[in-house]
């Protein structure tokens, strides 16, 4: 069941002590009477921060929030109560009928065999049960309590980060290294220029980001037929969702409308992009296929060959974090507005802990040929969590956790297992 919440009179009608239809983002009353329609002020809750491994990535330091970049002043539609519920909490859930199937965890000890690389027909990351979006059963009663404005502000530091390093925590520092296309350049100088502001060139740039947004709507999608295409299109849904994330949180109400026309659109290219990575099996010889070499010796040979699997990796995992990172987003905003949100599905992502920061095909191989975890579920964390110790994982997956299972508990894994180690 969607959950329910108790929200406010406006300011004016509760000054008058006239009854408010409390509808977003103004009431019918202060717009037939022309007046500021304001809704109180929701209180904002901090959490203590949560212990992490270090990595490369800078990942968002949950104590360094209270003073983040986003202008959250005009959400006073909201109650206080609207950011006390979990991601999952506020999902409906999902029953699948007779037809429906859904994959289970059998990728997470998927292992690559170092001495068949070459003749690996599908790698362990195109599998097809490694691309079944998984529907949340749970009632929302079940679900921990967690605060939902610390994920948006999470998100805000990786874009951010992207900024300052080229890259971040769903944007692979080697994703555009042959180029980045138009339509990264202008949302990644947009972005840079919003992380700068000032007061006296912040309209400005929101006008640049809307007006940008528009266009790319504008443009057809290319043909995702072929991993240079998935990678053109991925451009696209990066670029948009840069631009949603501004005008959704800045905290400009016509600003925010415009979003909302845009968010079925990010949400139909999203759902585009995740179909044509699943259909996607080499055809085009992406991954370690040289035609023009006459001669190569087994070095070569294996050296292309991981070389090609580690892009295509890099390509595929930065799809399924960006529809990680994009869908709930677009859940938190909505769960933040209407009170609930549907379950669209959640992906699966690459668990294992140094495999996103590799610098080298060697070096990834090396680490997927470990033990498992390497894919797991986005949203069923519990079983890993009661199996696997913490450095196991990648920061992202634990980030991402935090909001699924709540702080405390991933703090009581990561101590856990730092004890369990020490011992």
């Amino acid at each position: 069941m969607p959950a329910n919440f108790r929200q406010k009179a406006c300011t004016a009608c509760a000054d008058s002590k006239r009854r408010c239809d409390k509808k977003f983002p103004e009431c019918q009353r202060c717009l037939d009477r022309d007046m500021d329609c304001i809704y109180p002020q929701p209180k904002r809750r901090r959490r203590a921060p949560i212990a992490r491994d270090t990595q490369t990535e800078e990942l968002p330091a949950f104590e360094s929030h209270a003073e983040a970049e986003l202008d959250f002043g005009d959400w006073n539609v909201m109650g206080a109560a609207d950011l006390d519920l979990s991601i999952l909490d506020a999902m409906i859930p999902y029953s699948p009928t007779a037809s429906a199937s859904v994959a289970g965890p059998p990728a997470q000890g998927a292992v690559v065999e170092r001495g068949s690389i070459s003749s690996t027909p599908l790698p362990w990351f195109l599998r097809d049960e490694t691309w079944v979006l998984q529907h949340s059963k749970e009632e929302p009663a079940c679900v921990t309590s967690v605060e939902l404005e610390p994920f948006i502000w999470a998100v805000e530091e990786m874009l951010q980060s992207w900024v300052r390093n080229g890259h971040n925590s769903f944007i692979h520092r080697r994703l555009y290294e042959n180029g980045m296309p138009t339509c990264v350049q202008d949302a990644f100088t947009t972005l840079a220029a919003y992380t700068n502001r000032t007061s006296a060139v912040k309209e400005t740039i929101l006008q640049i980001a809307q007006e940008r947004s528009f266009a790319l709507c504008r443009q057809d999608l290319p043909p995702a037929d072929g991993a240079q295409s998935i990678l053109a299109h991925l451009a696209r849904v990066q670029a948009l969702f840069v631009y949603e994330f501004i005008q959704l949180f800045d905290g400009s109400v016509r600003l925010r409308a415009s979003a909302e026309q845009q968010l079925p659109t990010l949400r139909q290219w999203t759902i585009e992009l995740w179909e044509a990575v699943k259909r996607y099996r080499g055809e085009d010889g992406f991954f370690g296929q040289h035609p023009l070499r006459r001669t190569v010796n087994e070095f070569e040979r294996e050296y292309d060959t991981s070389s090609g699997i580690w892009k295509l990796w890099i390509l595929t995992e930065s799809v399924r974090r960006t529809q990680v990172i994009i869908d709930t987003i677009a859940n938190v905003y909505q769960i933040m507005t209407r009170g609930w949100a549907d379950c669209t599905g959640a992906v699966m992502f690459t668990a294992r802990y140094g495999l996103w920061e590799a610098e080298s095909a060697v070096k990834w191989l090396e680490l997927s040929c470990a033990k498992p975890p390497l894919l797991v579920p986005s949203l069923q964390p519990g079983p890993l969590i009661s199996q696997y110790a913490a450095e196991e994982f990648d920061d992202f997956v634990k980030m991402f956790w935090t909001f699924i299972v709540g702080p405390d508990k991933i703090q009581c894994w990561i101590d856990r297992s730092s004890k369990t180690n020490r011992a």
